[in-house]
């Protein structure tokens, strides 16, 4: 996933026409708090300020790693080390500062937060691990804090009227589990969240076999995220099941914190890491077409808490892909029941107008005609 992840974003950054400039903000003290990246590295943020009222932070995703070789590596890249960091970057989509593409949000300041932990921000082990000489450390939480730490200091984060945390793939995930945190660190500040890609559910691939499952509860138990996802749904679980509050569907029942799910129903990374199908449409015979239908109808099922709550909000669409939010194209010109994630998100963010909030596409394929 991190390979695929990594040019998805890299063509969005390049490649869209109107963007945004964020430069990079290292935090060298934040080490000194056990606050680091897998290869110990400090962690840091690209911010634009355009405004001390409204703020975006947006967590970057890129997958995770699953066991401590996998972290190793992953320690050697810009996942894993911030020493590979440019010290500048453009972003589009929804965090596009241009107000014809994107005239709701283009005067928010906007926080990226890299990443860098390879646990959805929510490790917290504190003695690092060795692995061929090297120490490999798991501390996304103390990543978190710092980041949010320095921007209530340096930025006056504590002073805004309102916070949209937000966040693709793991990032969209990094939402789920931390945006009630986030609420409770500025609780006299209207926070509200918006999850991109990030509604990774727990079902069984083309074998019948739950391999996720056992990726996710390996990720959590290593890197002791157990203190640094909801809080609610840890107390909820029996020890041994504590790892579900890891995943996006168990741990959105939990969730306070107003929230709006953008995702697609046919999500490409969940077809080739979850359900592990080998083909994507319409390059697929009969019988794996067949699957992916009831990849969709599995999906939504895990998906009725959102679907069916009458406070957050949810756009989800028939298109194969991964990830759109960071798109000019897919966050504001893909179309169900006549309105885009750009119209919906708005409309329950304002909660004005007569557009639907809670939208859902209908088409039992993945061939919406607006895809693109």
């Amino acid at each position: 996933m991190a390979g695929t992840v990594l040019v998805f974003v890299f063509l969005v950054l390049c490649c869209s026409q109107a963007q945004r400039l964020v430069n990079l903000v290292l935090l060298p003290d934040a080490v000194n708090d056990g606050a680091v990246c897998l290869d110990g590295s400090a962690p840091g943020y690209y911010i634009n300020k355009t405004s001390v009222n409204r703020w975006i932070i947006h967590l970057e995703g890129g997958g995770w790693c699953y066991d401590e070789s996998d972290c190793y590596g992953r320690s050697s890249t810009r996942l894993g080390s911030s020493s590979m960091w440019q010290k500048a970057m453009q972003l589009s989509g929804f965090l596009n500062n241009d107000p014809d593409v994107n005239p709701e949000f283009a005067n928010y300041s906007v926080v990226f937060v890299p990443y860098c932990d390879g646990a959805s921000f929510s490790g917290n082990l504190d003695n690092p691990i060795t692995i061929k000489d090297k120490k490999i450390y798991f501390r996304g939480h103390r990543i978190l804090d710092a980041v949010l730490n320095s921007l209530r200091e340096k930025e006056h984060l504590d002073q805004a009227e309102a916070i949209i945390l937000t966040g693709c793939s793991a990032g969209g995930l990094s939402t789920y589990l931390h945006l009630d945190y986030v609420q409770s660190m500025f609780s006299n500040i209207k926070v509200h969240g918006m999850a991109d890609a990030g509604y990774f559910i727990d079902a069984a691939n083309i074998h019948g076999e739950m391999y996720i499952r056992g990726q996710y509860q390996h990720v959590f138990e290593m890197q002791n995220c157990s203190g640094g996802v909801n809080s609610e749904c840890i107390h909820s679980k029996e020890e041994s099941e504590r790892w579900q509050c890891f995943m996006a569907q168990y741990t959105y029942p939990y969730i306070k914190t107003p929230i709006f799910v953008l995702n697609s129903e046919y999500d490409t990374w969940q077809l080739e890491s979850i359900l592990q199908i080998g083909c994507r449409p319409p390059n697929c015979s009969e019988s794996q077409m067949q699957l992916i239908a009831h990849w969709r109808t599995t999906f939504l099922q895990a998906l009725q808490p959102a679907i069916q709550s009458t406070t957050n909000g949810l756009f989800t669409d028939a298109c194969l892909h991964h990830c759109q939010s960071m798109s000019d194209q897919s966050w504001s010109k893909i179309m169900v029941k006549n309105q885009t994630a750009h119209d919906t998100f708005v409309a329950w963010l304002d909660m004005k107008g007569t557009r639907n909030v809670r939208v859902v596409d209908d088409h039992t394929n993945p061939d919406n005609p607006t895809c693109g």
